[in-house]
C-alpha cells in the first residue's frame, strides 16, 4: 500500500475560462451614426446623409473585425490580416463616398487610391519569411504597382482640392502623371534584381518575365514623360531584351 501515489494532494486543474470578447466596432458604429446625425441636425456642416449607405459599412467593419483577431491570435501582420485591410479599405472609401453623396466626377481619384493600397498591402507579403517564396516573387510586384497607383491617385486628387501650390505644380508639369508609372518599373526592376540575387544569379523564365515588365514600364514611363514617338516603344523593348538574353548568354559561356 506504501507503493500507492498519494491522490490526497493533486489539485485538480481548474477549468478554463471562456473568454467573452465583445466586438468594440458594433457601438462605434451608434458612435459614428450618433455624430453624423447630431452634425446634420444642428447645422454646423452642409452635407448630405444617405443613411441607406451604412450598410455598407457593415462588411467593413467585419473585415476589420477579421483582421484584429488574426492580429491578437498570430501576433503576426500576415496575408489574412492584410487582406482583411485591404477589404476594408477599399469597400470603406465607396461606403464614405455614397453615404456624404459626394461627386464621383471629382473624388474618383479617391477609389483609385484606396484600390491602390489595398494591393499595395496584398504585396508586402514580399517581404513576410513565412510565405511561399514563388508566390512573393510576384506579389512584390503587386506592392509595387499599388505604390505607383497611390502617387497617380494623389496626383489626380490634387487638381480638384482647392491648393493653389498643387494646382501651380501640377500645371507645370503636365506629365507629372509619368512618374508615378516609372516609380513603378524601377520597383519592379529592384524585384527583379532581389529575385536574381537570391537565385545565386540565375535567370529562369520568372527573372526574365519580371525583367521585360520592368523594362515595358519604364519605357513607357519615360517616353510619355518626354513626350516621345510611341511608335519607338517597341524597338525599344526588343532591343532591351535582346541585350538581356545576350548577357545571359555571355554569362554561361564564361
Amino acid at each position: 500500500m506504501d507503493n500507492l501515489p498519494e491522490t490526497d494532494n493533486i489539485i485538480p486543474p481548474e477549468p478554463k475560462k471562456k473568454s467573452h470578447r465583445t466586438s468594440v466596432w458594433w457601438p462605434l458604429i451608434l458612435i459614428l451614426v450618433g455624430v453624423i446625425l447630431l452634425v446634420q441636425n444642428l447645422h454646423i456642416a452642409n452635407f448630405t446623409f444617405q443613411w441607406w449607405a451604412l450598410f455598407i459599412f457593415i462588411p467593413v467593419f467585419a473585415s476589420l473585425n477579421s483582421a484584429w483577431k488574426s492580429l491578437q491570435n498570430t501576433g503576426r501582420f500576415n496575408a489574412t490580416v492584410r487582406s482583411n485591410l485591404g477589404s476594408a479599405i477599399l469597400v470603406g472609401a465607396a461606403a464614405v463616398i455614397l453615404m456624404f453623396g459626394m461627386d464621383w466626377s471629382k473624388v474618383w481619384p479617391v477609389m483609385v487610391i484606396a484600390g491602390s493600397l489595398s494591393m499595395f498591402l496584398s504585396g508586402l507579403s514580399s517581404l513576410d519569411p513565412n510565405e511561399n517564396r514563388r508566390v512573393t516573387v510576384w506579389m512584390g510586384l503587386a506592392a509595387w504597382i499599388g505604390l505607383g497607383g497611390m502617387l497617380l491617385g494623389v496626383g489626380f486628387l490634387g487638381q480638384y482640392l482647392p491648393i493653389p501650390a498643387i494646382q501651380t505644380w501640377l500645371a507645370a508639369y503636365p506629365k507629372w502623371w509619368a512618374v508615378p508609372i516609372i516609380v513603378a518599373g524601377a520597383g519592379i526592376l529592384l524585384n527583379a534584381v532581389v529575385l536574381i540575387g537570391r537565385n545565386n544569379w540565375r535567370m529562369n523564365w520568372e527573372t526574365w518575365s519580371i525583367l521585360l515588365i520592368a523594362v515595358f514600364t519604364i519605357a513607357v514611363g519615360v517616353m510619355a514623360f518626354f513626350a516621345l514617338n510611341w511608335n519607338l516603344l517597341f524597338p525599344v523593348v526588343l532591343i532591351v531584351c535582346g541585350v538581356m538574353i545576350m548577357a545571359g548568354i555571355l554569362r554561361k559561356r564564361s
